[in-house]
């Protein structure tokens, strides 16, 4: 079954990020991908628990 990844925009900052239950195991902990690591997204990221990383 194919897995599929919530987009997060980069245009809107306030969308809800995911459920943690969603996170995949393998790569460890993945839940979304796409958005910005904008001081805001980052903020609400880390109050809920989820710490964005970003690989060039």
């Amino acid at each position: 079954m194919p897995l599929t990844l919530p987009w997060l925009d980069p245009e809107d900052p306030q969308a809800p990020f995911p459920d943690l239950h969603r996170a995949l195991r393998e790569p460890d902990g993945l839940l979304a991908f796409g958005g910005d690591l904008s001081p805001a997204r980052l903020v609400r990221a880390y109050r809920n628990g989820i710490f964005p990383w970003y690989s060039a």
